[in-house]
């Protein structure tokens, strides 16, 4: 419990002032009293209580006077309090135009997207959840929420055409992510703050952070990286192009390449999961989150006791004003 030093400081001298004051005034009180009256008619003219019991209600004015200075100076109780973080998981998406292909049905990207709805279904609701989409740039969609349905509405559809694939820059961005939800009260190295589950078809076409470079970068951070793999060997993805100034389509072969989303997996302390695989069995993608514990972070908060010692003060004084009325007929 706290308090503000002057008001205590000025409780501390002003309690034993009103006792002597009080004293004082009694004494004086009496030697008047009984120079103009004589001892044996004093019982029929004045009041009076016990004789031990006479200083009760100045006492109880004391007491009520300690509160209220008590009160002005706000004291506090420290409670002791505790946070429970849930680990966020971040949902990142490869949006590159390679995710167009129809190898895999209806495309790359909306089977990815089938599998994140149904990861969510599995996914118990204490976690937060985020959505991270990469190309030739990385966006935040959907920041770290407990909104199942906000997440599942802003899961991506479309690819970005002739997009690159910035998956290095993806990673970087999505374990940041994590990491801020966590806080800074986090202990890294004990509780991991989160996971990134990457849907991506496979190597790295843009400039940037290589995937090897955001793998050691979540290493550090304690953030997992699961990568699920969705494609063929035989993929192919249909790109506008531009052909002697007259605009046209073309086909280019994408085949997945599962090998580098492996190796990035196990450089940061993931698993590499076959989309085909995890769209027949869910709950494949349970060790995502199955691995993660929620931490609880220490906290103090201070409640106001002002509130209280006036109303204890108020108490006690009203109390000593109805034995002084009781006793000697006056409030005083």
């Amino acid at each position: 419990m706290s308090f503000g030093h002057p008001y205590l400081l000025l409780a501390l001298l002003a309690v034993p002032l009103a006792a002597v004051g009080y004293r004082l005034l009694d004494v004086r009180s009496r030697r008047r009293t009984a120079a103009w009256s004589s001892a044996a008619m004093l019982p029929n003219i004045v009041r009076r209580p016990p004789r031990r019991l006479g200083s009760l209600p100045a006492a109880l004015f004391l007491l009520g006077l300690v509160f209220l200075l008590v009160g002005f100076a706000r004291p506090q109780k420290r409670l002791h309090t505790s946070t429970s973080n849930a680990p966020t998981i971040v949902l990142t998406f490869d949006v590159s135009g390679s995710m167009a292909a129809t190898d895999v049905a209806p495309t790359r990207l909306r089977a990815a997207r089938a599998v994140a709805v149904q990861f969510l279904d599995e996914l118990p609701s204490k976690y937060r959840v985020a959505v991270v989409t990469f190309a030739d740039r990385v966006r935040l969609l959907v920041p770290p929420t407990l909104d199942r349905k906000a997440v599942i509405a802003k899961l991506p559809t479309t690819v970005t055409p002739l997009g690159a694939s910035a998956i290095g820059d993806g990673i970087n961005y999505a374990v940041a992510v994590s990491a801020s939800a966590a806080g800074q009260d986090n202990p890294v190295g004990v509780y991991r703050p989160g996971a990134v589950l990457l849907f991506s078809d496979g190597a790295q076409t843009a400039a940037g952070t290589t995937p090897t470079e955001a793998a050691v970068s979540a290493l550090v951070d304690y953030v997992p990286v699961d990568t699920v793999a969705f494609g063929t060997p035989k993929g192919l993805v249909t790109q506008p192009a531009t052909v002697n100034g007259v605009k046209t389509t073309t086909e280019i072969a994408v085949p997945v390449q599962p090998a580098a989303l492996k190796l990035v997996s196990q450089q940061a302390h993931g698993t590499a999961f076959d989309g085909a695989a995890v769209a027949k069995s869910p709950a494949a993608l349970d060790s995502v989150w199955s691995n993660l514990r929620t931490y609880t972070s220490p906290g103090r908060k201070t409640r106001d006791l002002s509130a209280i010692t006036a109303g204890i003060a108020l108490g006690f004084i009203l109390a000593g004003m109805g034995l002084s009325g009781l006793w000697y007929g006056r409030v005083a």
